[in-house]
C-alpha cells in the first residue's frame, strides 16, 4: 500500500507540473491572456464633465469584424493588434466615443491611418500627426491610431475633441512621429500630405510587398513615386527578376540602377536599384521628368542612409 501510495504521489505531482505548464502556455496564445497583459498599458482618461457609458470593449484580430464589419481585413493588412472602444456622456445628452486601435509597428499603424486620413483637414499638433474635422478627431502615436467621434457636442465641438485627444495622448505614452523614410520623397510638386504606406500587394502585385507612396502635381502632370525597403539585396533582385517575369520581358541580367518596365496594369513604371532600396515613378510619360524626380528621390535618399 505504501509503495502503490508513493508512486500514486508522484504521478500526481507529475500531471500537476503538465498541467501548470499547459496553463501557462494557453494563457500566453489565448486572446483573453493577451488582452489582460496588454490591456495594461492603457486606461481610458478621465475627463471633467463626461462619464463613461458602461465598460470599454476590447476587440482583438479575430473579433474586430464584431465591430466593424466590412473594414476589418484592411486594418487586419495592417497588422492589427488591438482595439479599445469606449463611450463618454454628458449631462446634456452629448456622447464621444473613442477608438484605439493598436498596431504591431509604428510604420503600420502609419499605413492604416494614412489610407484613411483627409489631405485638406484641418491638420494639428497632436502625437505624430493628426488632424480634424466636422464630429472627427483621428491622430497617430507611435503604433496606435486614434479615432475620436463626437455627437450632439454642438458649437463646441472642436474644443471638446481636443480636449479629448490631449487626455488619451497623455494615457497613451507613446512617441516617435512620422516614419524616418517620408522624408526622401522631393517636395517639388509633391501633393500636401498624399503621402501612404502600402502594406502589402503594391500595384496589385505579391512580390511587390510593401512600399510607401506620395502623390505628385507639376503644371498639370500627376504621378505618382514609391519606395520600397527591401531586407536585401537580394531580395531586391529577385523583385525586380519577378517583375520581368511579370512583363515578359527578355531581359535576363538585373543589376543595380535604372530599370524601365512596360506594365500592361500600369504602363510605363521607372524603377530605381541601390543597396536595400527599390523606388520609381508611376504614371508619368514625360521621360525627362521621370528621371529629374528619380534623382531627387535618390539624393534625398543618400542623406539618410
Amino acid at each position: 500500500m505504501r509503495k502503490g501510495s508513493g508512486i500514486m504521489k508522484r504521478v500526481c505531482v507529475v500531471f500537476s507540473m503538465v498541467f501548470a505548464c499547459l496553463f501557462l502556455i494557453h494563457t500566453m496564445h489565448h486572446p483573453l491572456g493577451v488582452t489582460i497583459a496588454e490591456g495594461k498599458s492603457f486606461v481610458f482618461p478621465e475627463i471633467t464633465g463626461w462619464k463613461q457609458s458602461g465598460e470599454p470593449q476590447t476587440f482583438l484580430p479575430g473579433t474586430l469584424y464584431e465591430y466593424i464589419n466590412g473594414g476589418a481585413d484592411l486594418y487586419l493588412a495592417y497588422d492589427f493588434q488591438e482595439l479599445k472602444v469606449t463611450e463618454y456622456l454628458d449631462d446634456k445628452k452629448a456622447t464621444v466615443t473613442v477608438e484605439v486601435y493598436r498596431h504591431k509597428s509604428p510604420t503600420e499603424a502609419f499605413g492604416i491611418y494614412s489610407q484613411e486620413r483627409l489631405p485638406d483637414a484641418n491638420y494639428l499638433n497632436i502625437g505624430a500627426q493628426g488632424y480634424m474635422d466636422k464630429n472627427i478627431l483621428n491622430f497617430l502615436a507611435g503604433s496606435c491610431y486614434v479615432k475620436i467621434n463626437s455627437y450632439n457636442t454642438g458649437a463646441d465641438d472642436q474644443e471638446v475633441l481636443q480636449a479629448f485627444a490631449k487626455k488619451i495622448e497623455e494615457n497613451l505614452n507613446e512617441r516617435g512621429g512620422l516614419p524616418s523614410l517620408l522624408s526622401v520623397f522631393p517636395a517639388e510638386g509633391k501633393l500636401r500630405n498624399s503621402e501612404k504606406f502600402i502594406a502589402r500587394n503594391f500595384l496589385g502585385y505579391s512580390f511587390l510587398h510593401s512600399a510607401f507612396t506620395a502623390d505628385y502635381d507639376l503644371s498639370g502632370k500627376k504621378f505618382k513615386l514609391f519606395l520600397m525597403a527591401c531586407k536585401d539585396r537580394n531580395e531586391c533582385r529577385n523583385i525586380i527578376q519577378e517583375y520581368l517575369r511579370q512583363v515578359k520581358s527578355a531581359k535576363k541580367e538585373v543589376v543595380e540602377g535604372r530599370h524601365t518596365f512596360s506594365d500592361p496594369h500600369h504602363g510605363i513604371v521607372d524603377l530605381c536599384w541601390e543597396g536595400i532600396h527599390l523606388w520609381g515613378v508611376l504614371d508619368l510619360a514625360d521621360p525627362d521628368l521621370r528621371s529629374r524626380h528619380l534623382k531627387l528621390l535618390e539624393d534625398e535618399l543618400t542623406k539618410v542612409k
